[in-house]
């Protein structure tokens, strides 16, 4: 995969699994959250919308 998608490929990124780590993580439920520091507690998100695959 590159850094750059081309015209009509569609990209996707999804978080690491929640393992206590700061940063965007996947939850077990498979939701997405926010930990600013190791061991906070999370902060749930909206996921982002992505287009249905062609």
């Amino acid at each position: 995969m590159s850094e750059t998608a081309e015209s009509d490929e569609v990209q996707g990124w999804s978080p690491a699994p929640d393992e206590g780590q700061a940063g965007t993580v996947l939850t077990s439920d498979g939701r997405w959250a926010y930990r600013y520091k190791d061991g906070a507690e999370l902060i749930m998100m909206k996921m982002p919308e992505r287009p249905a695959p062609a």
